[in-house]
């Protein structure tokens, strides 16, 4: 089955745990994922939410989005 990952961070951190996108449908990123190994995906998805790159990723973020500095 294709399963669809709407989230850039969540879809690194898959990537890092060997997962192979097969590309992208819009924003969501997709994955081919075997019905055997569906809990897997799910549960690496949870993983990411309290993982430390999950905390970088929002560091990164949040970097990002900040206005420039003027004095």
């Amino acid at each position: 089955m294709i399963r669809t990952v709407g989230d850039l961070g969540a879809g690194a951190y898959l990537l890092m745990h060997k997962w192979k996108p097969l590309g992208r449908k819009g924003r969501d990123i997709l994955f081919e994922v075997s019905d055997a190994e569906n809990k897997e995906f799910e549960a690496l998805q949870l993983q990411y939410l309290t993982s430390e790159f999950h905390r970088f990723d929002a560091c990164i973020m949040s970097l990002k989005k900040m206005n420039e500095y003027r004095e």
